[in-house]
């Protein structure tokens, strides 16, 4: 299997679960080096979630991950993102040879490629991963857990 030096990912990473978990050892499988672009409540205002108003701040999503890299002796940086528009810093980014992307993500990693084409840029290797599902079979999604998590609150 491919090792990159820097691999990216992206989310917003709420109630750090196993999918999560899942996704984020297989970026350290591929990479010793993992550079997270951690979606910001300015973000979220602008692109609301189902039950946004539930996601944790971004500090202790921040610290969630920042203690999961470390628990694995992983090398992560976070980088705050506040816009759409920070695709093009990505874009821009030499260091960055791949994006572990979603079903969700990849049409997003796709007009970054689209963009680094334009600024004469080899483009990024995508990884898609595997959508992680319930023991029922069920997509497990931290827009779920917050469902649960309101309804027994309710």
């Amino acid at each position: 299997m491919a090792k990159f030096e820097k691999l990216g990912l992206g989310g917003t990473f709420d109630r750090l679960h196993s999918g999560h978990k899942l996704i984020l050892d297989l970026a350290s499988h591929y990479s010793e080096y993992i550079q997270i672009g951690l979606i910001s409540e300015k973000y979220l205002h602008n692109h609301p979630k189902v039950l946004g108003d539930r996601i944790l701040p971004f500090s202790e999503r921040h610290l969630a991950l920042e203690n999961y890299f470390k628990s694995r002796n992983n090398r992560c940086s976070i980088v705050k993102i506040d816009s759409l528009g920070q695709d093009g810093q990505i874009a821009s980014k030499s260091d960055l040879l791949a994006l572990l992307v979603s079903q969700e993500t990849y049409s997003g990693a796709l007009a970054i490629n689209r963009e680094r084409n334009m600024l004469k840029k080899s483009p990024l290797i995508l990884i898609l991963s595997a959508i992680v599902t319930t023991n029922k079979g069920t997509k497990l999604s931290s827009s779920k857990i917050r469902k649960e998590l309101f309804e027994k609150e309710s």
